[in-house]
This record gives C-alpha cells, structure tokens and sequence, in this order.
C-alpha cells in the first residue's frame, strides 16, 4: 500500500450532516478527510498541493514510456543489476534536461 492510500486510511472520518455544519471549519484545514453517509465513504477532501502530487503521479503512471522504464528496471534488478547511485541519476537527468532545453 502506498503511503498516500495509507494517510487516507487513517484520516479523519466523518459524517455528510457533522461536514455540512462545520464547512467552513473543514475547508481551512490541512488534514484529508473522509467524508461518510450512514458509515460509509462517499467522498474524500485532500488538500489542494496533495491532490496535485496524485494527479502528477497518475500522469507517469499513464505514460507508455515511463511504466516501460520501471518494467526494465523491475526486471534487471530481478536479474541481479545493481542499478546507479541516485546522485549519478540526478546527474544524468539535469544533463537531459539542458540538452532539451
């Protein structure tokens, strides 16, 4: 389970009526929210920043190429590849990024 499903797995749940009453109150707030009618969840409210993080993260995870290049590197690590220091992957991908520039 991803950190993010986890947060909102133990977020505050609450009821539609108790939302409706404290709007305001809840709009100001950082912290996700679960929204339920009769027990169960209907809605989530994430923080405006969090929600960009998710749709960034959906945009990758539809990407051909990027979900290619985690497969690849998945299977060569399965093989036994030590991969590259994270510091050398910085390096080479601000090198790609000038060069597209």
């Amino acid at each position: 389970m991803t950190k993010m499903a986890n947060d909102l797995l133990r977020s505050k749940h609450i009821g539609a009526k108790l939302f409706r009453s404290r709007l305001f109150h809840y709009l100001k707030a950082d912290d996700s929210l679960v929204i339920t009618e009769r027990g169960e969840p209907v809605r989530v409210m994430i923080n405006y920043d969090k929600m960009l993080d998710l749709i960034d993260m959906m945009d990758e995870l539809s990407d051909p190429v990027t979900i290619k290049a985690v497969y690849d590197g998945r299977r060569s690590i399965a093989r036994g590849s030590r991969g590259i220091a994270v510091s050398r992957l910085f390096s080479k991908i601000r090198k790609t990024l000038k060069n597209n520039v």
